[in-house]
């Protein structure tokens, strides 16, 4: 069961990164809550299947660019998003499943115990 936050959250930038994004999205969800993708302009119809996943799931939020801004661009939107919806922390993490999933809730409560320091 994930934890939820109202203070913390885990961006997800992605960029046409196939099927495998399903998959980080998944045990990112499974770990904490929310979680939110920004789609940069994926041409790889991952944007439209990450909507339907975002449907389904209160605690997901897909953000969209029009086409490719790149990764920098795509955490910006997410960060400036977050802040506006009062959130004051994130997580960032590749959609490739680079970053262990397993490895989230240990760096959010650790931030959430120190909310003044950078974990």
């Amino acid at each position: 069961m994930s934890d939820f936050s109202h203070t913390h959250l885990v961006l997800i930038p992605s960029f046409n990164p196939g099927a495998k994004v399903f998959e980080t999205v998944r045990a990112a969800r499974a770990q904490w809550a929310p979680v939110w993708v920004v789609v940069d302009g994926s041409t790889d119809g991952t944007g439209a299947a990450l909507q339907a996943l975002a449907e389904q799931d209160p605690h997901l939020t897909v953000l969209t660019h029009p086409r490719n801004c790149g990764k920098g661009a795509a955490v910006l939107t997410g960060l400036t998003e977050a802040l506006a919806h009062g959130y004051t922390h994130a997580l960032t993490m590749d959609s490739d499943g680079q970053h262990p999933t397993e490895c989230i809730q240990e760096f959010m409560h650790t931030s959430l115990a120190r909310p003044d320091a950078m974990v």
